[in-house]
């Protein structure tokens, strides 16, 4: 059907308003005349007993091997699992499909393009496969115009993780022109997207080496502190070797308290513990419902590390009274300055003898106990030293981060303007060029 012919007989769902922007000559269809999809396998982490002759490890990509922006694919660490021959046909993916995330971070799309190994689907994802009338590329594009309407969000599931189901992308209407203009359009976006990437991964890599050096900086002061000059000694710890001379040596439980008191969190709101320090739970954090004292508590000023490996570096001091999960390790700081602290957690040199003395299975599963961390070593200097380096690293890391955040703010505008860019041009509003057929 043609648009016009659309707008003429129905009137526009809500969330396609950007139809009216199509060109009136332009088709519409629900995506499911357009092309085939297929939800991903469930995990299979093992091969069913005795049919080891059926059943073969393959490489799969699941939602966080499609990139934050969408339009490619993270193929450098893939996971594998177990499938059947029948599975192996179906879940294939192929030159020109098109994956989709189906929860979590919802709209993120990306073309398959060739690689050196066969890979699967796992079912956080869905498998596009555009039939001969409409070009992979273009669709790419549309639906990653879509997803920036927010339509998707929209109609997901949400009761607790969002969910974006093999029907409610099939019933997604979408409009395309005749395909030698999707095909003059993917030209055009491929290039343009290309320029636009290009400036985005410079000054990635600007913002990485800063926080590198961030760091660094970090690193050396918490262990050898400001003095260049002062004489050092042996420390005698695995992760440090020589310390300033009047430092002390002793193990964390001398510096501070285990808080281990349970807590309900309707009581004590929720707290979020990520890589950036100590927050107020995140809106798209699912919420444990648990009934009674089933949460920690956490006091302003108190060191809160997420126990687990899969969350390395999550750490920080809270500003906020609150409460976290029970995999968290809750310290209150005793004869030790709360923003030394802070800093001296976070050096990677700690962060990686603190996991190296976990135990587990694998990543996800490493911990880092309580029982253990209290009895690891540190170097510490006197308090006035503690405030005087905690005061130099928030001069420092200040300047650093506000150079970080205005680069931050330059990506941002880039990413915007290929969202715009791409909506545009593939919902008619822009004419790449004046003699595309």
């Amino acid at each position: 059907m043609k648009l016009f012919e659309y707008i003429s007989n129905f009137k526009i769902r809500k969330g396609y308003e950007w139809l009216s922007y199509a060109p009136s000559d332009w088709n519409i269809a629900p995506l499911k005349q357009v092309a085939g999809l297929v939800l991903g396998k469930m995990l299979q982490s093992q091969c069913p007993p005795g049919l080891k002759d059926v059943y073969t490890l393959e490489k799969y990509i699941k939602s966080k091997n499609i990139t934050s922006l969408g339009l490619s694919v993270e193929t450098d660490n893939v996971d594998e699992m177990y499938f059947n021959p029948s599975e192996k046909k179906l879940y294939l993916l192929k030159v020109g499909d098109i994956v989709m995330n189906e929860g979590g971070d919802i709209g993120k799309v990306a073309l398959w393009k060739p690689q050196d190994f066969d890979c699967y689907i796992q079912n956080s994802v869905h498998k596009i496969t555009p039939y001969s009338d409409i070009k992979p590329a273009f669709l790419q594009y549309l639906i990653f115009a879509i997803a920036s309407t927010g339509y998707f969000w929209s109609i997901v599931n949400k009761i607790s993780i969002a969910h974006l189901t093999k029907d409610k992308i099939a019933n997604t209407l979408i409009v395309y022109p005749t395909f030698a203009k999707q095909e003059a359009i993917a030209i055009y976006l491929d290039k343009e997207c290309e320029k636009i990437e290009r400036r985005m991964k410079l000054l990635e890599r600007k913002v990485d080496a800063y926080r590198r050096l961030k760091g660094s900086i970090i690193n050396h002061a918490v262990t050898h502190g400001l003095n260049p000059d002062v004489p050092m000694k042996p420390s005698g710890l695995r992760w440090i070797r020589n310390v300033p001379e009047h430092w002390n040596i002793g193990r964390v439980r001398n510096y501070f308290d285990y808080r281990n008191e349970k807590v309900s969190e309707i009581d004590f709101a929720p707290l979020s513990i990520t890589k950036n320090g100590v927050v107020p739970q995140m809106e798209n954090v699912a919420k444990s419902m648990a009934e009674g004292d089933s949460r920690k508590k956490v006091c302003k000023n108190d060191f809160v590390v997420n126990s687990r490996s899969d969350r390395k570096g999550s750490c920080g001091i809270s500003s906020f009274d609150g409460s976290v999960s029970l995999i968290y390790i809750v310290l209150e700081t005793k004869i030790i300055d709360p923003k030394f602290t802070g800093y001296y957690f976070r050096c990677n040199d700690w962060v990686e003898e603190f996991y190296r003395n976990g135990k587990g299975i694998v990543a996800d599963l490493w911990t880092t106990n309580y029982s253990i961390m209290r009895n690891i070593e540190i170097a510490l200097p006197p308090i006035a030293e503690q405030r005087e380096i905690a005061a130099y690293l928030d001069e420092k890391c200040s300047k650093i981060d506000a150079i970080v955040d205005k680069i931050g703010t330059q990506i941002e505008r880039l990413k915007k303007l290929k969202r715009s860019l791409i909506n545009e041009v593939v919902t008619g509003r822009r004419a790449v060029t004046s003699d595309v057929k």
